[in-house]
């Protein structure tokens, strides 16, 4: 396994758009343990979000810090596990040793370890036999981010559901973001799937949701708050965790955002949420659709509303504050093939999450539903009532 250090421009361009930040507390990733937190508490490593300063301020063991920060004088290392958020764990495309809010006090080096152990019953301790080395020693220094990606496009060949972070031989460290591929769930144990007893075919599921595979490949801006928010967990707790653009002066203006699905689906229904956002929801959006299978995450002609090659989802349709909104699929797109789904809102503002509930399109094709027209007649899915 070969690793080559990027910039931050770089990580946008590659890990941003074929990988999720699977070791964020925010997709379920927890600190398990750690050597030493003597000045600052290991969690802080997977935090959402940039680390902040917290210059000025004093706790009884000295100054604070948003990161993890252990004691002087280790004559080995300090360690730190983390369990990764998806349950199936993830395939490794690349790391972010981050250390911005040290300097004088961080790791001078690091390196990560591997594990994959599905079953949570199971403990692991940092002397387990289960682990393997990921990311190799690597030099840090002070309020950088220290970025390295798979020279290998494909990553590591297998999926972790553990690593271990070692800080050679102590210091500090603001965040480990361990960027990955979710493995797309088995029938029947997606991320909120309702299954149809006897036909699993016909089970539906949110093919858009982070934790089923989905994943956001192009934003166009991310000036309050980045694209990918939209597919996680949950409703979040406040704008911060949601998708936001700056304001826009132009005429006929609109933002979008780009959404590779899980998989391969025919959609019933979609779920947009603007809870948190009050003064500051788009007026009204469309959701295109489209089946792109060329090489590389981004349809070409993603930027193009007027484009042939995208199947009208949802037209322009109304948007109002603080609500969850839930749209059927206009009946004519619903015995296509989607595997990009484009979210365009006009003429700016930020929503918090988008759900796009469907099938699995290769589910049904194995269960006989192979043409457009058997498809066109599978059972409805009713729009949930809240």
């Amino acid at each position: 396994m070969t690793f080559q250090l990027i910039s931050e421009e770089e990580l946008q361009q590659t890990l941003g758009v074929t990988s999720v930040e699977i070791s964020s507390s925010a997709l379920g990733g927890k600190v398990l343990g750690c050597s030493d937190e003597w000045f600052a508490g290991a969690e802080n490593l997977i935090k959402p979000g940039p680390a902040q300063s917290m210059k000025g301020q004093y706790g009884p063991n000295g100054a604070l810090y948003d990161g993890w920060e252990t004691r002087r004088h280790n004559p080995t290392h300090d360690w730190a596990i983390i369990r990764l958020g998806p349950a199936g764990g993830g395939r490794i495309t690349g790391f972010d040793v981050d250390t911005t809010t040290f300097s004088g006090n961080e790791g001078p080096a690091a390196a990560v370890y591997g594990a994959y152990l599905p079953n949570d019953d199971r403990e692991i301790g940092p002397d387990d036999q289960a682990w393997e080395e990921v990311l190799p020693e690597i030099p840090c220094g002070p309020f950088a981010h220290h970025i390295y990606a798979f020279s290998d496009p494909n990553g590591t060949k297998s999926a972790y559901t553990h690593v271990k972070l070692l800080m050679i031989p102590d210091g500090g460290i603001s965040r480990l973001r361990v960027y990955g591929v979710i493995q797309v769930p088995p029938v029947g144990h997606g991320m909120s799937e309702k299954g149809v007893p006897g036909h699993p075919e016909l089970n539906t599921l949110d093919l858009a949701h982070v934790l089923n595979g989905g994943r956001v490949v192009f934003t166009n801006d991310q000036h309050f708050g980045v694209g990918s928010n939209i597919l996680l967990p949950g409703r979040g707790k406040d704008m911060s965790d949601g998708w936001e653009t700056k304001r826009s002066r132009q005429p006929n203006h609109h933002d979008w955002v780009v959404v590779r699905l899980g998989e391969p689906g025919v959609l019933n229904y979609v779920e947009v949420d603007t809870i948190h956002f009050l003064g500051n929801f788009p007026e009204s959006f469309v959701l295109d659709g489209c089946s792109y299978e060329a090489p590389g995450d981004v349809p070409p002609d993603h930027h193009d509303l007027k484009s042939s090659n995208w199947t009208q989802l949802v037209s322009r349709t109304k948007l109002g504050p603080g609500k969850q909104h839930f749209f059927e699929v206009q009946k004519e797109a619903r015995s296509k093939i989607i595997t990009h789904v484009r979210f365009a809102m006009f003429p700016d503002g930020g929503i918090k999450r988008l759900r796009v509930i469907g099938r699995r399109a290769n589910a049904l094709s194995k269960a006989g539903y192979s043409t457009d027209d058997q498809r066109a007649t599978l059972p409805e899915v009713a729009l949930p009532v809240i």
